[in-house]
């Protein structure tokens, strides 16, 4: 997938900071995280990433992704409570799951 930018607003900012998040950091998950992609097939266009984000905190990112503008709109992003999010990123990345 490739990123042209990030489409940001209040919006989806304050959703970020409700789970302690910021811009910068969803956007390492994408730049530097090494993202494994979930496409949702019951939405077109929406996705859920698994990573990184710049402090190290595991993370799940709802996001839409126009593929014409190859924008990215974050729609919200959080630490996963269920452990399944982690073992299906582990599986795809070849890593050990606990």
């Amino acid at each position: 997938m490739w990123i042209r930018g990030f489409d940001w607003d209040e919006t989806n900012r304050r959703k970020l900071r409700l789970h302690g998040l910021d811009e910068g950091s969803i956007e390492d998950v994408f730049d530097t995280g090494d993202p494994y992609f979930i496409q949702r097939r019951s939405q077109p266009g929406r996705y859920v990433a698994l990573g990184f984000a710049s402090e190290g905190r595991f993370v799940l990112v709802v996001f839409e992704y126009d593929e014409e503008t190859r924008w990215i709109r974050v729609v919200t992003a959080y630490e996963p409570t269920d452990s399944s999010w982690w073992k299906k990123y582990a599986k795809a990345k070849g890593l050990d799951a606990p």
